[in-house]
């Protein structure tokens, strides 16, 4: 079976980055991964509305989402991309899933209780000037090609709240998923500092699959590469 484990949290939170963290610590113990970021989709459902009904350009090759509903749309679509990666015939490894939203609750609604279950949630918690800024310092300076700008307007008509602190009640009050496989982590301060806290999640995450499977092999050899 394939680890899914969802990386949330605000834009400019710091999802891609820890998720390319994550990615390296695990792949140097031979293990696979394979990101799914929301993005995507919604970039492509952007490029498709020709007629600019749902979504408007915005600065910095960016776009701004005028219909709130295509979020909700976005979700079902990253449920079913995910599942072509955790069929049986996929080799075992890790999937991340990385996705933004302002309601947690009505995001987890989009998908099926099946999908959600067996995984594991990262939420990254991010004051939300300090994701402003980041998002302003990584389009003046962009190093990697997930660096995308994420406009004032959809921060103030969609990302002005937030309930990530709640995923503990929300996840085990409507799914019955332990709180042990949900990790929230202040990411306000350096990345080593944040790096030191998820090092410990990915290493239970890791030990917690071994326990299911029933072995006590050394963990990482019991994962093959996604290619």
């Amino acid at each position: 079976m394939t680890v899914k484990l969802f990386v949330l949290g605000l834009p400019g939170s710091g999802k891609s980055t820890v998720a390319r963290e994550i990615e390296d610590y695990i792949g140097k113990k031979g293990v696979g991964l394979r990101r799914i970021n929301d993005y995507i989709i919604l970039e492509q459902m952007f490029h498709d509305d020709a007629k600019c009904e749902q979504f408007r350009p915005a600065e910095n090759g960016g776009f701004d989402i005028l219909d709130l509903t295509v979020f909700d749309t976005a979700l079902k679509m990253l449920e079913k991309v995910t599942k072509q990666y955790i069929l049986p015939a996929i080799p075992e490894g890790m999937i991340l899933i990385e996705f933004a939203r302002n309601d947690y609750r009505k995001a987890f609604q989009q998908f099926s209780n099946e999908f959600l279950q067996d995984s594991y949630f990262l939420y990254l918690d991010t004051w939300l000037e300090i994701c402003k800024q980041r998002i302003r310092n990584r389009i003046t300076n962009p190093n990697n090609p997930d660096d995308y700008n994420v406009s004032e307007y959809i921060f103030e008509a969609y990302y002005n709240k937030d309930n990530g602190k709640d995923l503990y009640d929300i996840l085990e009050g409507g799914y019955q998923i332990d709180k042990q496989l949900v990790k929230i982590i202040d990411n306000n301060s350096s990345l080593g500092v944040v790096l030191q806290k998820i090092a410990p999640f990915i290493d239970a995450i890791i030990a917690s699959e071994l326990a299911r499977r029933g072995t006590s092999a050394h963990p990482m050899k019991q994962f093959a590469r996604i290619q």
